[in-house]
């Protein structure tokens, strides 16, 4: 049996929460309170609960407030933020303070089902909803950096040119013989762009040349 404590400041989503988990075998609402103080109280009273599902915005006491006192009087006891803030930054606290999940009150019965589920064994979730999006955005943000990267490398005409004929396969001796160099030159401003690009060898370094444009 899961014994769940309630905390929402709204009678209407507390009323709607019980009547979702209770529809379930094995789960059962113990307590309804209002605000984070009024589940310390039943807390300090002795009341034992597994899961202590709350909202993030609540008088008097906070779900991160309360999840930081939870975690700092040793209460054998998981918290579960269910919120309607979908901001990573919120999940981020929560985690922090202890919550072992983080839920947005748009989510699917059977994804609450799997997540009180998933923190009774004792691991942590965060809804598949705020999932993508922060991988949206860290993805975004690594191409954002990527780019930035490559803008900020300047070449001078005589790299380019060299770039170009690496891309095109020549060795260094047809490189020189092109550009009127000698191959000692050749192999140096080779060497030179895999450092100045930070790639490994010259097939990374054309791969590196061709996605950023500077070669056809």
């Amino acid at each position: 049996m899961i014994n769940i404590i309630l905390a929402d400041d709204h009678n209407i989503i507390r009323a709607s929460l019980k009547a979702l988990i209770e529809k379930y075998e094995g789960i059962k609402v113990i307590a309804e309170v209002s605000d984070g103080s009024a589940v310390l109280d039943l807390l300090e009273k002795g009341i034992k609960a597994d899961i202590i599902l709350s909202d993030i915005v609540m008088p008097k006491l906070d779900g991160i407030a309360l999840t930081s006192t939870i975690k700092e009087k040793g209460y054998p006891v998981k918290v579960v933020v269910l919120s309607i803030l979908d901001d990573e930054k919120y999940a981020s606290n929560a985690f922090m303070s202890g919550a072992f999940a983080y839920l947005s009150k748009d989510i699917e019965e059977d994804e609450l089902l799997f997540c009180l589920q998933h923190v009774m064994k004792g691991k942590r979730y965060l809804s598949s909803d705020l999932c993508i999006s922060i991988l949206e955005r860290f993805n975004s943000q690594l191409n954002m950096l990527a780019q930035n990267m490559s803008n900020g490398i300047s070449f001078s005409e005589r790299e380019i040119n060299v770039l170009k004929l690496i891309a095109d396969g020549l060795t260094n001796q047809e490189i020189a013989d092109k550009l009127y160099l000698s191959r000692r030159t050749v192999e140096s401003q080779r060497e030179a762009l895999i450092s100045k690009t930070g790639t490994k060898n010259s097939a990374s370094l054309v791969r590196f040349a061709m996605r950023n444009g500077y070669v056809a």
